[in-house]
């Protein structure tokens, strides 16, 4: 078992372009709480002060990368596009082609219940690697084993061929109002033949419609409105406001 683990953590550096000078930071990393608190008379570490330091280390990688952008965003667009590529479905995506499930360190429960292919327990490992990889060798190390493994997620959202975290990005940012905003999606048309069934998807914000989407299923639209929508709405814990470009627009 244990030569299967580091043949597995050998495999994970050479996928991730990085050979661990202090390999109990991975270990750490790769550490679920449960397992380290069914291991406490061992006082193994878990994977969460390396996961806290790692989601700082990626927000600045990416931050530092967008502001570099040639086509200069605006703070509101470099903030949206980052939250595309930063977020869970992104990072556990990643892991899973790492194959990053089968060498998380999970309590008996944790793994009996499927967390080895749990997004949240994926998306937070792989912020700890980040964190463990700058412990370990330094910012610019990070930096390029970051921008290396979500090179692929960054073109598609600099691109906009993101789509399937729109529709939960714009419920998380309307949610982040606590309850000021209230978000709908409203199929207002569908045309053509049953076979080819074209529907269209509004945003909804407060009563006020903010942006369509057309596809060829009604999810499909509601991805297409929620995109736009995200290029328009802004919202704090106040609620949401449509930006002014969108204003003099209508």
């Amino acid at each position: 078992m244990q030569e299967q683990f580091r043949a597995g953590c050998d495999r994970l550096c050479r996928a991730i372009g990085h050979e661990f000078a202090q390999p109990d930071l991975l270990v750490q990393a790769i550490t679920h709480s449960t397992y380290a608190y069914e291991h406490r008379a061992e006082k193994i570490p878990d994977n969460e002060r390396l996961e806290f330091l790692g989601d700082a280390v990626l927000d600045l990688v990416v931050s530092d990368f967008l502001f570099r952008v040639p086509a200069a965003m605006s703070e509101g667009i470099m903030t949206k596009t980052r939250a595309l590529i930063v977020c869970e479905s992104t990072l556990a995506r990643v892991a899973r082609e790492l194959e990053l499930g089968h060498l998380l360190m999970l309590g008996k429960g944790e793994w009996t219940t499927g967390g080895g292919d749990k997004s949240s327990n994926l998306a937070n490992a792989m912020e700890a690697i980040f964190g463990a990889v700058y412990l370990d060798a330094g910012y610019e190390k990070a930096r390029s084993v970051i921008l290396d493994l979500l090179d692929e997620y960054i073109q598609h959202a600099l691109t906009g061929d993101m789509v399937y975290d729109y529709k939960s990005r714009l419920l998380e940012m309307v949610q982040g109002t606590r309850g000021n905003s209230i978000l709908r999606f409203v199929i207002v048309n569908e045309e053509g033949p049953v076979h080819d069934r074209v529907f269209t998807a509004a945003v909804v914000v407060d009563d006020r419609q903010i942006a369509t989407g057309s596809g060829s299923s009604k999810k499909d639209a509601e991805q297409k409105a929620a995109r736009e929508a995200l290029r328009y709405l802004s919202c704090n814990r106040e609620g949401c406001q449509v930006r002014d470009d969108q204003e003099s627009e209508e």
